[in-house]
């Protein structure tokens, strides 16, 4: 009898682990699938972009709706990862590749954002938020930026973990002299340092 209770708490317990592993890889794969497809509208943005130019419209004129439509990808994505961050569902190496791939994805859109600003004008607020996991202050800045996306319908707001290690992270942070979280920079120019309000923030904007 102790031999099979044995060998069926083993078999229930690898069992558990065989399962646990599944739903890491489904949600590790559902991330990597929304990740792929920003890549893919990002790209088709370009082209569409580049066509436009080539037979002699101007591309000026659509920006607005597809940076909707690619900022609300991207901060759908993050919402998904962010999710299994805080829950601590999956971690390892297969994770901080997705938080890298995806930290990637935000500064390309930012690099995408400065261009259009400077060849059409854009007049639609960016900003680039660092924070730390663990940080309190920077928990509450995360807050503060939902509620101004509340406020203000066309804005971007990209949200980068200073503690990734990725290269291009560590470009932008030496860039904006980023040493602490949270750090908020405000249409590619703005540095604030520690927490801001929302009424500072939307301030600030207002007179941008």
């Amino acid at each position: 009898m102790l031999l099979i209770s044995l060998a069926f708490s083993c078999i229930i317990f690898i069992s558990g682990i065989l399962l646990g592993m599944g739903l890491d890889r489904f949600r590790i794969n559902d991330v990597i699938v929304e990740l792929d497809r920003n890549e893919f509208e990002r790209e088709s943005y370009i082209i569409e972009g580049r066509f436009l130019e080539l037979f002699g419209e101007n591309k000026c004129t659509y920006i607005n709706t597809r940076l909707n439509d690619l900022s609300n990808d991207l901060v759908n994505t993050g919402k998904i990862l962010n999710e299994y961050e805080v829950r601590g569902i999956f971690s390892g190496i297969e994770y901080k590749n997705l938080k890298d791939r995806y930290s990637l994805s935000e500064i390309r859109l930012y690099i995408l954002l400065k261009e259009i600003k400077e060849e059409c004008g854009l007049n639609r607020p960016v900003v680039l938020f660092f924070y730390d996991q663990e940080d309190r202050l920077s928990k509450q800045q995360g807050y503060a930026l939902d509620s101004v996306v509340r406020k203000i319908q066309n804005i971007t707001i990209l949200s980068i973990d200073r503690e990734l290690d990725a290269a291009i992270v560590r470009a932008v942070k030496i860039h904006y002299n980023v040493t602490k979280s949270p750090t908020v920079i405000i249409n590619f120019d703005e540095k604030i340092e520690g927490y801001i309000n929302v009424d500072e923030i939307l301030n600030i904007i207002d007179k941008k």
